[in-house]
């Protein structure tokens, strides 16, 4: 299992987004990532790392 360490950046990103429009789902889902992350676990798919798009 790895340690999960919360930077100062972390967690003021964190309370900024909370005031967001995603903040009734974004504690939910960011633990589930967290803890899947820790303990090794492959990520859901939706999750998954992808090309990003654009300019």
């Amino acid at each position: 299992m790895r340690m999960i360490e919360r930077t100062t950046v972390f967690k003021r990103d964190f309370r900024h987004e909370m005031k967001g429009r995603h903040r009734h789902l974004l504690e939910s889902d960011l633990r589930k990532i967290i803890e899947a992350l820790a303990n090794d676990k492959p990520l859901e798919p939706r999750h998954r790392d992808h090309a990003l798009t654009g300019n």
